[in-house]
């Protein structure tokens, strides 16, 4: 136990030294950063529990103006002190806040780290099996495929607040203007192809060579970087690797693999449908690339539910959108969406008090009624079944019934994102990128030349972060 926690120590300080030289650190805003020292306190005065939470327009108003407020009305002896970090700094500070022995009770894995199956490895948070089954806790509201993602070997770390698979959007208005029927809401429709998709894309694309006033029939932004190859039956993971958090080796080279990172470069530069990287800058300065206004169709994660509920038809540049399953890039491709499932966890170690109030917020924090609040502040997916026929009829320009079905079908055909199940996955997210590059910022780059590259770069850090974690292979 004293090599694993030196262990866990050391990986911290590498991790902040290097990082605090790449990037300032995040402001916390919503609350101020926790002081220093033991949050329990003395007979008579409040207890201070600390919630980390992400930088988000759309949660943050929920967070402060909801939650706080209930919860201290609830808990008078307690208050809660918001931490709001910017998402890409919430690794850096959360550990250093653990390395250092600052107050930090609860957050959620996936946030700017390295994902829960690093946090749970490294025994950073705290199995609630033990508080669960004290409580007689009911588990049985939550979807029990998407509790299941944060259990291990019966333990369960982690309770969901949201899940997602990952989706292509679309701008109803420019479908409309151009007179294009929208796309199907079947994922099983296997006449929704890659190339029909194109297709579409050719039609609705005007003036792509003239910045100001182009409209991009097609975006491609999936995450993580593999995500493009399940659209072509092309997993590069070994079997066994999402439950071990661990692999010996990837594939990024074979056929299927090649023709989907081609097929994504070639949106660029061959059929001049999506923006470039330096067009997507620049609407990212209008307020986004899919929220400028500018771009019909847009395959993204699921996070798209909410970062796009504020674009209404009659408010100043919005406009109705829509939600199709991602496209069959090979007719065999039947698990092609990437799952996003996010849960609250306490950190590691917690005793008495400091314990049983984490608890007791994570408790509330699920509880129905707050799920509830969180769902409609937010239009956030909820992961209890008795929620979800609510939040289909969130949504002012899709009928109920369509939104259910384009929703639940992402979780058919899909798989839980890598950076949840992988462990390190910050170094192998950042190893593929800047390999990656090359391929999306080049013009005349070829997915034969760069994806050995990025095979062999990934490999090497697969075996590396094994050993360093002293696992076996079977």
């Amino acid at each position: 136990m004293a090599k694993q926690k030196w262990l866990i120590l050391l990986s911290v300080l590498v991790i902040v030294s290097l990082s605090l030289a790449a990037c300032p650190a995040a402001a916390p805003a919503g609350g101020g950063e926790a002081a220093a020292g033991d949050s329990g306190a003395a007979a008579g005065e409040k207890r201070e529990l600390v919630w980390m939470v992400r930088n988000n327009p759309v949660e943050n108003p929920w967070e402060t103006d909801v939650v706080k407020p209930a919860f201290e009305a609830e808990n008078p002896d307690i208050t809660v002190n918001i931490l709001n970090i910017v998402q890409a700094d919430i690794a850096v500070k959360r550990e250093a806040m653990i390395a250092a022995g600052e107050p930090l009770h609860v957050w959620s894995t996936n946030w700017g780290g390295d994902g829960f199956a690093s946090d749970r490895h490294r025994g950073l948070i705290t199995d609630l099996t033990p508080l669960i089954e004290r409580d007689n806790f009911d588990t049985s509201v939550f979807l029990p495929e998407v509790l299941a993602i944060y259990s291990s070997e019966g333990k369960v770390y982690g309770l969901p607040f949201l899940t997602t698979g990952s989706y292509l959007f679309y701008n109803m208005d420019l479908f409309d203007a151009a007179g294009i029927a929208y796309p199907t809401t079947d994922w099983d429709d296997t006449s929704w192809t890659w190339d029909a998709t194109l297709d579409l894309a050719k039609k609705l694309t005007q003036n792509a060579e003239d910045p100001v006033n182009a409209v991009y029939g097609w975006n491609e932004g999936i995450w993580p970087a593999e995500a493009i190859g399940w659209l072509f039956n092309a997993n590069p993971w070994p079997e066994g690797s999402f439950e071990s958090g661990f692999a010996q080796s990837v594939d990024f080279t074979s056929e299927n693999a090649i023709k989907a990172y081609q097929s994504r470069h070639d949106l660029f530069y061959l059929h001049n449908v999506a923006p470039n990287p330096e067009a997507s800058q620049a609407l990212s300065s209008l307020g986004g690339v899919f929220e400028s206004g500018k771009v019909a169709m847009n395959t993204t994660g699921g996070w798209g539910w909410w970062v796009y509920s504020p674009i209404k038809r009659g408010v100043e540049g919005g406009f109705c959108w829509g939600v199709a399953p991602l496209p069959y890039g090979t007719p065999d491709a039947e698990k092609r969406a990437t799952i996003f499932t996010d849960p609250w966890v306490i950190t590691a170690g917690l005793e008495g008090p400091e314990l049983e109030d984490s608890w007791n917020f994570v408790k509330f924090l699920v509880r129905e009624d707050n799920a509830r609040a969180y769902m409609q502040a937010t239009n956030t997916p909820p992961t209890q079944g008795k929620l979800l026929e609510e939040w289909y009829a969130q949504f002012e320009c899709m009928k109920p019934e369509d939104v259910k079905k384009v929703y639940q079908g992402a979780f058919v055909h899909g798989i839980e994102s890598s950076n949840h199940l992988m462990v390190r996955f910050d170094e192998l997210n950042q190893t593929w990128d800047n390999l990656l590059s090359e391929l999306w910022n080049n013009p005349e780059a070829k997915a034969t030349d760069v994806l050995p590259n990025v095979e062999a770069a990934v490999n090497e850090a697969l075996e590396r972060i094994a050993q360093e974690a002293e696992y076996e292979f079977k």
